[in-house]
């Protein structure tokens, strides 16, 4: 009672809660109407496990030992098969479980966040996911072959640094064909087994024009030609087509399943003779090629759709052709004082 007291003369007393961090997290996630579907799909992929390993202890019976513990379960044992969780996963899922703490605390089931200053494994050589470029030549060799693909257009799209998800959920209203131009305002994602959901952009940054003539000359013909391609397929199809507006549509109007569009991405770079490099890395490659050709972070990070510090931090990948290129740079560089 004594203790009691003294709780309550501090501000620090709360009443006993049967909450659970299952029913807590259960809470947060309805509240999260901020984020994309998407990244809501995300944050429950990580908190799934946590709740199957801890969900049913009540949220005040948590302690900053018990988070300790829980970040080692998940770097050793707690993944598929038995096998540790990537220091990636483990990053994320731990910033999850700090924002449903911070949420019970703010919701008053407790006075503390017990994950607040836990800190993740640190990143170790083989949590490092290397990151492929093409080179000035290869991006060159596949608009060549890509150029004769059905899905022409949307690989010029994607050769201007959009991403698949502003590809696949573009719409023919955000085309300017007397500027040659388009605007990303939406993005289409994979929100569950063979289903996708057209969604706002990825962030604020990612709404922006592209001027996609300029970067890759004839963008628009490819376009028209497009268009034309799909009145026909519209009049053929009759009631049966979809008019979703999208720009990426198979013969009936249905957008274009990503998984599709990844893989043939990967066979047309075979086809091309280029190194076969994940689709999101076509970004990387034109961040580098504008890096190398001196262009201003701000320019480049606002072409590609994201901020300067994501920019700099993520896509300006080191290789070792621009390693061996700063060292010869730095040797000329001396020889000049002598």
């Amino acid at each position: 009672m004594t203790e009691t007291r003294e709780r309550v003369a501090k501000g620090t007393y709360l009443a006993p809660s049967r909450v659970t961090l299952g029913q807590l997290t259960d809470d947060w996630l309805r509240t999260r109407r901020d984020v994309r579907e998407v990244s809501l799909r995300g944050y429950r992929g990580v908190l799934d496990p946590i709740v199957g390993h801890i969900g049913e202890r009540t949220v005040q019976s948590i302690t900053r030992r018990d988070v300790e513990a829980l970040v080692e379960w998940m770097s050793t044992g707690g993944g598929a098969r038995g096998r540790g969780w990537s220091q990636r996963s483990t990053v994320y899922a731990l910033g999850a479980l700090r924002q449903v703490l911070a949420y019970g605390v703010a919701d008053g089931v407790i006075v503390a966040n017990p994950a607040e200053g836990v800190k993740a494994p640190r990143r170790r050589k083989g949590d490092r996911r290397s990151v492929s470029v093409w080179e000035p030549a290869d991006l060159v060799a596949f608009r060549e072959v890509a150029d004769r693909d059905e899905w022409a257009a949307a690989w010029r799209l994607t050769l201007c640094g959009l991403r698949r998800s502003e590809v696949l959920g573009l719409s023919w209203s955000c085309v300017d064909r007397d500027f040659g131009t388009v605007t990303v305002e939406a993005s289409r994602v994979v929100v569950g087994k063979g289903r996708t959901a057209l969604d706002d952009a990825k962030s604020e940054a990612s709404h922006r024009t592209v001027p996609v003539e300029q970067m890759h000359p004839g963008t628009m013909a490819v376009l028209r030609s497009l268009s034309a391609a799909q009145a026909a397929h519209r009049v053929a199809a009759g009631s049966a087509y979809d008019a979703s507006g999208l720009v990426v549509v198979d013969a009936l109007g249905h957008g274009v399943s990503p998984d599709a569009y990844s893989d043939r991405f990967r066979a047309l770079c075979v086809e091309a003779g280029v190194p076969t490099i994940r689709l999101h890395e076509v970004r990387h490659t034109l961040a580098l090629m504008l890096h190398r050709a001196g262009e201003a972070p701000a320019d480049v990070a606002a072409l590609l759709g994201h901020t300067v510090a994501t920019h700099l931090a993520h896509y300006v990948p080191r290789t070792e052709r621009g390693a061996a290129s700063a060292a010869s740079r730095f040797g000329e560089v001396l020889a000049a004082v002598r």
